[in-house]
């Protein structure tokens, strides 16, 4: 299944991206939303893994532009510095689930399993 991961903060995305594919998930990662809606539109993903807080575009307005170009896709958004609103936002605008940052990562994968069905 591939996977666009939109993270600003290298580290952080580095060790997403290398535990995700370790559970065989092909991951495709960006580090703002601007490269996350351009990538959506030339490749096809199964889920979308969205940081609130980026720089250009953050995750919520990238979120909204995805789901107006698809709107089954499938995105989970996180965040280690947005408040309960950008959260709540979130959710309302059609994400699955906003994860607290920093979060264990077998939670991710139990999310990403319970929506996709992998």
């Amino acid at each position: 299944m591939r996977i666009l991961l939109a993270e600003d903060d290298k580290n952080y995305g580095k060790v997403l991206k290398n535990e995700l594919e370790e559970d065989e998930f092909t991951v495709d990662w960006v580090v703002n939303g601007v490269e996350a809606v351009l990538r959506f539109l030339d490749t096809p993903y199964g889920a979308v893994l969205l940081d609130l807080k980026m720089p250009r575009l953050d995750g919520n307005d990238a979120l909204r532009i995805l789901k107006k170009i698809d709107p089954g896709v499938r995105v989970i958004t996180f965040s280690g510095a947005a408040g309960e609103t950008e959260k709540k936002e979130s959710l309302e605008c059609g994400a699955l689930h906003c994860l607290s940052k920093p979060f264990p990562i077998s939670l991710l994968k139990k999310e990403l399993r319970n929506h996709l069905g992998k």
